[in-house]
């Protein structure tokens, strides 16, 4: 087999999606220490249909070892519906204690998008809410963007993190 044919064929699965499945079953038990290691991991898994908006999210124990790799919400080329409630029950099924949120952009632009950020914020609320860890916020693209690495995520994190330090007082002046 000639070095083009075996592109070719490795470029027919990678766009097949058989790498997906590949990806989530070897993964499982593996430890993630960066954004760039998760960028290696993800990208195969966006080569199938890279014409839709994806949201995965890579569940994680309290050692960082991956609990599951799951696709939670699909689009359309330009935005992605997510839902925290169904995030939450994801979360608590797997028993994880931390996730990272990863996306792509098909248009390859890796700057994040005013929804990117507002769902950054609300999906890191519900974390917080249920004391796991949100670690990152990763686009995929011409290249990937790591909301973790810019310090964005942990600027806003402090500020709900504050928020939810600070409840108000329920009725009668108790906190229970």
């Amino acid at each position: 087999m000639t070095e083009t044919t075996q592109i070719q064929t490795f470029w027919e699965d990678l766009k097949s999606g058989r790498f997906t499945s590949m990806v989530k079953e070897t993964s499982k038990g593996r430890s993630v220490s960066n954004s760039h290691e998760v960028y290696n991991i993800m990208k195969p898994v966006f080569a199938e249909d890279d014409d839709v908006e994806k949201v995965y999210f890579i569940f994680l124990n309290a050692q960082n070892r991956i609990l599951g790799i799951e696709n939670l919400f699909t689009g359309s080329i330009t935005a992605s519906s997510i839902y925290t409630r169904e995030l939450v029950k994801s979360i608590l099924e797997k028993k994880a204690s931390a996730f990272l949120m990863v996306h792509n952009h098909p248009s390859g632009d890796l700057n994040p998008s005013a929804e990117d950020k507002s769902i950054s914020i609300k999906v890191g609320i519900a974390a917080a809410s249920i004391d796991v860890c949100f670690h990152d916020h990763i686009i995929i693209g011409d290249g990937y963007h790591s909301m973790a690495d810019t310090g964005w995520l942990k600027k806003v994190s402090s500020r709900f993190s504050e928020l939810l330090k600070s409840e108000p007082p329920r009725k009668g002046g108790r906190h229970d």
